[in-house]
């Protein structure tokens, strides 16, 4: 089968897929972008077992990010939400991207909320790798009250699974966007940049092992791949 027509069918099949969403035929140019974009990893995390729910939403909450990753505990289930309507950083984020790494980009920011999924799945989400101590670090130690020791713990927790999600979309990357790679770990160093030093989403301690010759050689999949060098990061984090 032409590699275009698979990707057709795939299409698809995640818009059949999808829940609380518009009628097939309603969804916008934008949504239909993204959904394109994140095609190639969710089929693959699918094809894999992995139970992963689509929701596009007929009109997104304030503020929220254009996709994201949300898990039911009740049922075990991962929700991969388009937040796109009436979300100006949906189009925004798609204008920002050079055309021609678009569709590797999307691939990726998709593969880093797999990564979540995956972490969810697996039962680790908010837990170190048997062996680390979850020790408070300084920022946590020098909180005057507990409330403010909480929101920093929970600061730390959040900072150490964006890490591995970045991992997850630049294992992916390298393994199907390869030539690419180089650009799209640029683009996430960009949107890294400009984060609160040791905040929620500042990865960049990962990013750099991200950079090293041989980062993702091992042939493991991409959650491996993630998870070795997210452990390497961790040591001396």
């Amino acid at each position: 089968m032409a590699a275009r027509s698979a990707c057709a069918l795939l299409f698809s099949a995640l818009l059949l897929a999808a829940h609380a969403a518009p009628a097939a035929a309603d969804l916008t140019d934008t949504e239909r972008r993204w959904l394109a974009g994140a095609t190639p990893p969710v089929a693959w995390a699918l094809e894999q077992g992995m139970p992963i729910d689509i929701v596009v939403l007929p009109q997104a909450q304030a503020g929220a990010a254009p996709i994201a990753m949300g898990y039911d505990n009740d049922d075990g289930r991962c929700k991969l939400v388009f937040s796109m309507r009436g979300n100006p950083a949906a189009e925004s984020t798609l204008a920002a991207i050079p055309a021609p790494l678009l569709q590797a980009t999307l691939e990726a920011m998709t593969a880093h909320e797999i990564g979540h999924c995956q972490r969810h799945r697996s039962g680790a989400f908010d837990s170190l790798p048997s062996g680390l101590s979850d020790k408070p670090d300084a920022i946590e130690s020098r909180q005057p009250t507990a409330e403010l020791q909480a929101m920093a713990r929970e600061m730390r927790i959040t900072r150490r699974e964006e890490a591995y999600a970045d991992l997850v979309g630049l294992a992916w990357t390298h393994a199907h966007h390869a030539d690419q790679y180089a650009q799209v770990l640029a683009w996430f160093d960009a949107a890294r940049s400009d984060e609160t030093p040791r905040g929620h989403h500042d990865t960049r301690h990962w990013l750099a092992l991200a950079r090293a010759s041989g980062a993702f050689e091992d042939p493991a999949d991409p959650f491996a791949q993630a998870a070795a060098l997210w452990q390497r990061g961790l040591l001396d984090d």
